[in-house]
């Protein structure tokens, strides 16, 4: 790499960002790396050289739309990618956020590579929301992560859980400063499900969470139950809990995440207005009950 420069034109003047960019990376002996605040007219100007990338993913796109628009999205040293013509090799999600957030972003970017680059790029596993707990030294970080997820969607009005859409590692982590008790709700969904290895612990934990917000000493019980299904009366919606779930595994060997949330839930509603239950039983497709 020649050099890194902060590349500055005064105020926000696209033709001359443009060309200075173009001079850069066009008369560069070799590839060259610049920091740049991206704005939305240029970014639309680069992705008219966007002409041999991969598929767009929207659901992509609109991550690193929320992040941008929450002012959370960091210098981490990716960087947007043009070739010696100044195409884009890589980067088309980042430009497309751009536009659609319309806000500047500061970024990397570097020209002058050769396109035959391009075959290598992104080719790592990308990390996930359970790997950056793990390097922050989060205790149970793959649970935490699975929660974090779940109670986002929950908290977007996805009761179903069918969308393709999920948190940001940013907003996850904010999710988690906001809701601290989310650890508490991995440490109880693991021990519980050591005991009852019938319910994915991503379900555990989330249920936790909704009922420790109602009655957190009945919460704290009713999962032992779960747990240990131990000293509950004929008729009991835990005994009924088990019983389905334990009897649907048997039979289908995989439940629908949500359907073990909806389980959880009826249970958990049941046991709170002191109703006995035979059998538990769920509409198909219905979106997971209220917790009360």
């Amino acid at each position: 790499m020649s050099n890194c420069t902060m590349l500055k034109t005064p105020g926000y003047d696209e033709p001359k960002t443009l060309a200075a960019l173009e001079d850069l990376f066009g008369t560069s002996a070799g590839p060259s790396a610049h920091i740049i605040s991206l704005h939305p007219r240029l970014a639309s100007r680069l992705l008219r050289r966007n002409t041999a990338n991969r598929n767009l993913r929207p659901t992509t796109v609109a991550d690193y739309v929320r992040d941008i628009q929450a002012d959370t999205w960091p210098i981490n040293g990716e960087a947007i990618k043009l070739d010696r013509n100044g195409n884009v090799l890589d980067g088309q999600h980042r430009l497309h956020a751009i536009v659609k957030a319309d806000r500047a972003v500061t970024t990397f970017i570097i020209g002058g590579l050769p396109s035959e680059a391009q075959s290598t790029m992104d080719s790592g596993m990308r990390r996930t929301t359970a790997d950056a707990l793990t390097l922050s030294h989060e205790s149970n970080a793959t649970t935490v992560a699975a929660v974090l997820r779940r109670v986002w969607c929950w908290e977007q009005g996805d009761r179903k859980f069918t969308r393709r859409i999920g948190p940001t590692t940013t907003e996850s982590r904010a999710l988690l400063n906001e809701h601290p008790e989310i650890r508490r709700a991995a440490e109880i969904a693991l021990r519980t499900r050591a005991a009852f290895p019938h319910i994915p612990p991503s379900a555990l934990g989330t249920a936790y969470y909704l009922f420790n917000a109602i009655d957190p000493a009945q919460a704290a019980w009713f999962f032992q139950r779960v747990g240990d299904g131990a000293e509950l009366p004929t008729g009991h919606p835990i005994l009924a809990l088990r019983s389905r779930v334990t009897s649907d595994r048997a039979k289908e060997g995989r439940i629908d995440w949500s359907r073990h949330l909806s389980y959880l839930v009826i249970a958990w509603n049941a046991t709170r207005g002191h109703r006995n239950l035979a059998r538990l039983v769920l509409r198909p497709d219905s979106p997971v009950p209220t917790p009360k």
